[in-house]
């Protein structure tokens, strides 16, 4: 594989992953998001690697415009479904905290009146 189209498949790569990204974001299927996101990250680190030092025709700049603008409306959508869910997620760790800590200094007390 030359080094043009390796750097245009890790677009492309990135592209696919941020569609996985955003079906498993919109399906609420959290739990597919951390492999997806490490594949995504894998593929922009090669991408930086060996961008630099290739350029690309005519053509393929205009693809990789495309693939950019469609990756970054992506990205806005996972973030958009995934930021209220973080929200979820930090509110019941607060709440298990504040719970833990109320255990821990009334507990004993609980277990002496029964």
């Amino acid at each position: 594989m030359s080094s043009h189209s390796e750097v245009m498949h890790c677009y492309e790569t990135i592209r696919r992953v941020a569609e996985q990204m955003l079906a498993s974001a919109s399906s609420a299927q959290w739990g597919e998001l951390p492999a997806q996101e490490a594949q995504y990250s894998d593929c922009v680190a090669r991408l930086q690697l060996i961008e630099p030092h290739n350029s690309l025709d005519q053509e393929q700049t205009a693809r990789k415009y495309y693939l950019l603008t469609r990756i970054n409306a992506m990205h806005v959508q996972i973030h958009d479904m995934v930021m209220p869910q973080l929200a979820v997620l930090s509110a019941a760790l607060k709440s298990m905290e504040q719970q833990q800590s109320l255990q821990k200094a009334y507990g004993q007390s609980e277990e002496a009146w029964l």
